[in-house]
């Protein structure tokens, strides 16, 4: 038997199913008989009433499905343009705006422009989990490269036209009549910095923590050093150290990447460093490649590879592991101390007084662990000296070091870091308002916080912040992780509290307090026994009104936790205001979809045998639109973005560009 074409519901005939084949087989023939006739017989019929009002007004109310909703980014670094592509891709029928108040996209890895600067994360994973680079010039890249990398995907997805450069944001309030964040900014490209606002359903912060420069804030007299000074940030262009006198203050991520670099330009560098620094073999110890450069042939190989996502496989193994090594006073905490001990001891050339004087005087984890290639063997070059200790006074010619003695020189670099103090750092260079003129600013720093610490939701929200979501701040850094995927979990996250409300007319959704109490009980208790909040208080710790030291930047967990705990959201930790408070299930509309009423496949839920597991049957989110045909750019054949056709976090998303 021939099997034809499934026939049209409005035309058997015409889609090949004849009378004489299969259409009416099984079915009485009514062919011929006068059915007006018979309705006439029957005198009940003919005084049936006109469609009811409640017949009228369920059939003319809108579709069932998502309104759309606009969506305001605030940065295009690397957190930015993640979280970008994936709203983008994850969420249709948004209008997307990414505001960046620099010249470029790229965050960090546009602004600083020192020698030296590099990531200290392996390059093959400190990208897009589903869209790789495969020729890195270096294991672990240069500034420039992976600045030009997040430009060529935000290029490649379609979100550079979003992105929206020299615009600053002077300040974003909560609008709780229209349910809708305002947001001023500052248009920096016009002779007078006009000024206008944006008016977005949600909001998302994704300016990271190192964002406003912190310079010598308790020694006296630095601005009366009359000769060229300035933070590593800011660094000038066509700046020559060469012949030059040097002072270098500070030993963080920076301070570490610079001084080889200028030890082998300036006649003499004074290092100027309150304490010493724990220095690793890298941030994940010596599971990973050292820090040298790709030959050209390795290159070739990596691209021409079929074994390329099997190598990734195992770069990212080998960065999960050791996470009993962040829990104070465990054997492999014991362990990491004495590997550290050794690498230290080696890289100073085996020089027992430098050694006593670099080992900081904490144990590990309280700063972030450094690889920092070449600065210990930079410590022992005879145009190198070490200070240890504060600086007691800037001078016009110099700095009054730790010993008293004033020493000249003709370029001050202050590697001193990034604000961090009363809420600053974990939150952008302009106010967030959320309820009642609570600022972030506020709630983030701890003295003025209604809770007494910053207390976040799962490390992407805030109670009384309502549509409002962040990246890689408070409580967003997971451990054994890296920030690109920690972006992606958070975003897609994102992504489906956005669907949410536009599906369900949700007007507003913020965290409750009290689930994001019960949330910070987790980060309290990890707090009492993370290396992180011992020795000394760090980047990423707080004290909070009580004293306790607490984890600020911390996930409570390792990356696969991060992301089973991500990947189904407990809506019932929400507070909801809905479009129309007296009727929540308004959304339901008539009953109907827009594919009901015109032509498409109304049958996207049948699936080809053997192209779905039972595992994944109905699951993944279903496309309808409100206004118009279901968005099938990200899968070919279904209006089902994240399934049925695989289990990951980005599953269906399409590049506008096919290859890598």
């Amino acid at each position: 038997m021939t099997i034809s074409k499934p026939p049209s519901p409005n035309n058997l005939d015409n889609a090949g199913i004849t009378s004489s084949s299969q259409a009416g087989r099984g079915h009485t023939n009514v062919t011929g008989v006068d059915k007006e006739a018979l309705w006439n017989e029957f005198d009940f019929l003919k005084n049936l009433e006109p469609p009811s009002e409640w017949a009228e007004t369920i059939l003319n109310r809108e579709y069932h499905g998502r309104r759309p909703v606009k969506v305001v980014i605030s940065g295009a670094g690397l957190s930015g343009i993640t979280t970008g592509i994936l709203i983008n891709g994850k969420v249709d029928d948004v209008d997307l705006t990414i505001l960046e108040r620099n010249e470029e996209a790229g965050g960090v890895w546009f602004k600083n422009t020192y020698p030296g600067v590099r990531c200290d994360v392996p390059s093959h994973s400190y990208q897009l989990s589903f869209d790789p680079k495969t020729d890195w010039k270096s294991v672990y890249a240069y500034g420039e490269d992976i600045k030009k990398y997040w430009q060529s995907r935000a290029e490649k997805y379609g979100i550079s036209d979003k992105i929206k450069t020299q615009q600053n944001i002077l300040e974003a309030k909560w609008d709780q009549e229209d349910g809708q964040w305002h947001i001023l900014v500052e248009d920096l490209t016009k002779p007078h910095q006009d000024q206008y606002t944006v008016k977005a359903d949600f909001f998302i912060s994704s300016s990271g923590t190192l964002n406003q420069p912190r310079y010598p804030p308790t020694q006296p007299g630095y601005d009366k050093f009359k000769g060229e000074k300035f933070h590593p940030v800011n660094w000038p262009k066509g700046l020559s150290l060469e012949g030059k006198r040097v002072a270098l203050i500070g030993n963080g991520a920076t301070g570490v990447q610079l001084l080889p670099q200028i030890a082998l330009q300036a006649a003499h560098v004074d290092h100027y460093t309150k304490r010493g620094v724990w220095i690793g073999h890298s941030l994940y110890g010596s599971r990973v490649p050292g820090y040298v450069d790709y030959t050209q042939e390795e290159i070739d190989e990596i691209q021409q590879s079929s074994e390329y996502h099997k190598f990734r496989k195992q770069l990212d193994e080998a960065l999960l592991g050791n996470y009993g090594g962040s829990f104070f006073g465990t054997e492999s905490y014991k362990g990491l101390i004495k590997e550290l001990l050794a690498i230290m001891f080696i890289r100073v050339g085996k020089d027992l007084e430098l050694f006593k004087k670099v080992v900081p005087n904490y144990p590990p984890g309280a700063r972030r662990l450094l690889p920092a290639p070449g600065y210990l063997e930079a410590l022992t070059r005879e145009n190198v000296s070490y200070h240890l200790g504060d600086i007691q006074e800037f001078t016009e010619k110099g700095i009054i070091g730790p010993d008293g003695v004033e020493r000249e020189v003709d370029v001050i670099i202050a590697s001193t870091g990034y604000v961090r103090d009363d809420g600053a750092g974990v939150t952008p260079n302009y106010e967030i308002y959320g309820q009642e003129g609570y600022t972030l600013r506020q709630h983030f720093n701890p003295p003025e916080s209604k809770l007494g610490y910053s207390a976040c939701y799962l490390g992407l929200a805030a109670p009384h912040f309502p549509n409002f979501f962040y990246t890689l701040s408070v409580n967003s850094y997971i451990y054994c992780g890296t920030a690109p995927f920690g972006v992606e979990l958070q975003a897609t996250y994102i992504a489906k509290a956005i669907r949410k409300a536009q599906l369900e007319d949700i007007k507003s959704l913020v965290p409750s307090v009290r689930a994001s109490v019960l949330f910070n009980r987790r980060i309290n208790e990890f707090s009492k026994t993370s290396c992180v909040c011992r020795g000394i208080d760090g980047y990423y710790t707080e004290r909070d009104t009580e004293g306790n030291v607490r984890l600020k930047g911390s996930w409570p967990g390792t990356m696969t936790h991060a992301l089973s705990m991500l990947r189904e959201p407990r809506w019932e930790d929400y507070d909801y205001e809905y479009l129309n408070p007296d009727d929540p299930f308004s959304y339901f509309g008539s009953g109907k979809t827009w594919i009901d009423d015109h032509d498409g496949d109304k049958t996207f839920y049948l699936t080809e045998p053997g192209k779905v597991s039972v595992r994944n049957v109905h699951e993944g989110w279903v496309s309808l639109s409100r206004h118009h045909a279901p968005n099938c750019s990200h899968n070919a054949d279904e209006h089902i973005e994240d399934g049925p056709k695989a289990n990951g976090h980005v599953n269906g998303l399409k590049s506008k560009v096919n290859g890598v």
